[in-house]
């Protein structure tokens, strides 16, 4: 899988990769897990673009794989 954010980064491989690749390249050096990034992405979502985005899921992939489909199904991302 290939996404790329409405700013233009590119991301591929699995939604975990995806959400790693991600979390590498946010400026804030203090998010460390998976669970403190994807918290960071939905108080951002709904700060910045009035979105309200749903993930669930009990493992770092299960969070993975549902973030990534909130950001293609809500657009703020899309597959390329």
């Amino acid at each position: 899988m290939r996404i790329e954010l409405r700013d233009g980064e590119k991301f591929s491989g699995s939604p975990m990769k995806i959400v790693a690749q991600m979390k590498g390249s946010t400026m804030f050096s203090d998010v460390k897990t998976v669970r403190e990034y994807v918290d960071m992405v939905l108080r951002n979502a709904k700060m910045m673009e009035n979105v309200e985005l749903t993930v669930k899921g009990n493992t770092d992939e299960e969070l993975a794989r549902s973030l990534v489909s909130e950001l293609l199904e809500r657009r703020l991302a899309r597959e390329v």
